[in-house]
């Protein structure tokens, strides 16, 4: 039959030793270790892309809160979300810059900006997780 595949095993037992070095080395890997370095450069970015007192105001309350499954990125300035997204479309919300929809000012941008360094972030601990297989 066509699709049929047949797998043969030399070693059993080392792979499933491999195999369970995987399973308990890839959360670790990607969830505190990788999580946390991702968050840690995100917020560093967002510090030097905010202009302003206020945005730096709010840049500088960016913090690193771990979660079960990875990390958060949490802040505690009353007026973040204003200084990130803008407002200005009420009269309460004046004194923030140009709403800008999801583009944001200075921690979405500067998520943006370093996709690329975040991602080599994430495949340097999944080949971390797995160097046993090799």
């Amino acid at each position: 039959m066509a699709g049929n595949t047949t797998l043969t095993f030399q070693n059993l037992p080392e792979f499933l030793r491999i195999l369970k070095l995987i399973v308990e080395g890839l959360p670790k890997e990607l969830e505190d270790k990788a999580a946390n370095k991702v968050a840690k450069d995100w917020i560093s970015a967002a510090r030097n892309k905010a202009s302003g007192s206020y945005a730096g105001k709010a840049a500088s309350s960016l913090s690193v809160g771990n979660e079960q499954g990875g990390a958060r990125i949490t802040s505690n300035y009353p007026g973040f979300y204003g200084e990130e997204f803008g407002g200005r479309s009420r009269p309460e919300t004046m004194m923030f810059p140009p709403h800008k929809g999801k583009r944001g000012y200075f921690l979405f941008p500067a998520g943006r900006e370093n996709s690329d360094k975040f991602q080599r972030v994430w495949e340097a601990a999944i080949d971390n997780a797995t160097k046993a297989w090799k």
